[in-house]
């Protein structure tokens, strides 16, 4: 019997929710046990390892894909279920936290998909995945619907455990965040774009007296201004064209517990600004188009990429709001300051993409080490780990080498310049290093160097390194994807 079966007895609390727990699963076979469990024809189980490999399989599974378990079972979680399964399973394995409500299709039929871990003591060794079936009248957007709110919103993905880093700053950063979590303040987390700002959210929230209460995310960028409003505070029915029938709980309210997260706050309207410093003070919440006022008790976590005190300087944020936010403030380093976390950091990343891809990489080679302490890293973490996927696609061994990085790092493999932010031998881009290339190489080579420069000038600050450059946002972004910068 498989070991990830053999300790159902220790996982009790997964089988909540409607589960039926066999309270001596000695006496049954591992494939008996889980048939028991599922026996209805709606309902499938999967048992996963921890490297993805389908270790059990029960229930409905099997005759929704015309299979037996012995052809399932070796098989890559992946290879059945095909709309991110991985990702939800990864999060799931290195967060130790489930992932409820996910929609996949699994032979022609809409399927709700629950990710939950197993545990012996605090170690993970595998993951449980639960399918429910939806039948051919109940759609799919009603059935996410009938996931439990508070199993919707509080997946967070990360403990402070699990960030990576033991340089002097990320050690006093951690420390801090354990310090301040149990309190209730609110917390404004800033960084350059790709430092893991929302890691440090995740981690403070599971690390506070409110880890079991919904963790709700809002990224201030991406939803219009227009529809802002709604999704702070909700609306009734009928508040305005095009709502929806029942009307919507606000983002807000739904935090109601827990911690919720203003992701890019930066961008917040200013009209805006004035309703959230409102809630803030009296943690009041009124839905558009009714009378009715609730109190939420609700944590507030902010984070942004930009410089709040010259935006409050330019009367482009609110002062008043600022300092409502800024109670305590968690400074994220980049990662060219703190590059002794980098071996750290390609571990996990290789460890995450081994899972994915259900590949064996051992580690990265001596010299692609050495280019990696010696980048100047613009895009910080998130960069890094792109570098890492990206060598996963084109690698065809077990370590990743040079020629498995992209073109503008594998290039730099025993030339000083550039590699922490210096500008071309000499200030001459026809210098030494450059001899035998052509005029057009030379000035992009030039461009991109320019480029990098500015980025770390302005500390990542894409909108700051545009204005810089003396080029729109969207063109800058352009030259950064043709130099392989982002």
């Amino acid at each position: 019997m498989p070991a990830v079966v053999k300790i159902f007895t220790e996982v009790k609390n997964i089988f909540a929710g409607g589960w039926c727990f066999v309270p001596d699963p000695v006496r049954y076979s591992a494939d008996e046990l889980l048939q028991s469990i599922f026996d209805n024809g709606r309902e499938g189980i999967l048992v996963v390892d921890t490297g993805g490999v389908i270790r059990q399989v029960a229930g409905a599974v099997t005759g929704a894909l015309h299979r037996t378990p012995e052809q399932l079972v070796g098989r890559v979680l992946g290879e059945v279920c095909r709309r991110g399964a991985l990702q939800y399973m990864n999060r799931v394995l290195l967060s130790g936290h489930a992932e409820y409500g996910k929609m996949d299709t699994l032979g022609g039929r809409d399927v709700l998909v629950d990710y939950l871990p197993v545990k012996r003591g605090r170690k993970i060794c595998g993951a449980l995945v639960r399918m429910t079936f939806l039948s051919a009248g109940q759609p799919a957007l009603q059935a996410e619907k009938n996931v439990p709110r508070s199993k919707k919103c509080t997946a967070t993905l990360f403990t402070v455990d699990q960030i990576d880093g033991s340089s002097p700053q990320m050690l006093d950063l951690k420390e801090t965040l354990l310090k301040v979590a149990p309190r209730n303040s609110n917390v404004l987390i800033t960084g350059e774009s790709g430092t893991g700002k929302e890691l440090f959210a995740h981690a403070l929230h599971t690390a506070s007296l409110r880890r079991s209460g919904p963790f709700v995310k809002i990224n201030c960028a991406a939803i219009p201004d227009s529809l802002l409003e709604s999704e702070f505070f909700g609306y009734e029915e009928g508040a305005f064209t095009g709502g929806r029938k029942g009307g919507q709980v606000g983002k807000l309210e739904q935090a109601h517990g827990g911690t919720v997260f203003l992701d890019e706050i930066a961008d917040l309207s200013f009209a805006l600004q004035a309703k959230l410093l409102r809630f803030i003070q009296d943690r009041e919440i009124q839905k558009l188009g009714s009378r009715e006022i609730k109190v939420a008790d609700v944590r507030v976590v902010a984070a942004t990429n930009v410089n709040l005190e010259q935006m409050v300087k330019y009367k482009k944020f609110r002062e008043d709001l600022y300092y409502r936010l800024n109670v305590v403030n968690l400074t994220i380093p980049p990662l060219r300051e703190r590059k002794e976390d980098i071996p750290a950091l390609v571990d996990r990343f290789i460890r995450k993409f081994n899972r994915t891809f259900n590949f064996n990489v051992t580690g990265a080679a001596p010299p692609v080490l050495a280019v990696f302490q010696r980048y100047a890293w613009p895009g910080n973490v998130r960069e890094l780990e792109n570098t890492i996927e990206r060598a996963f696609n084109v690698l065809e061994g077990g370590v990743i080498k040079l020629h498995h990085l992209p073109a503008h790092l594998s290039s730099l493999s025993g030339q000083e310049h550039l590699l922490s932010g210096a500008a071309v031998t000499d200030g001459n881009p026809a210098g030494p290093g450059n001899q035998g290339m052509t005029l057009g190489e030379m000035m992009e080579k030039t461009e991109k160097m320019v480029i990098m420069q500015a980025l770390m000038q302005n500390k990542g600050n894409k909108a700051r390194t545009a204005r810089a450059l003396g080029v729109s946002r969207p063109g800058l972004y352009k030259k950064l994807v043709k130099h392989h910068l982002i």
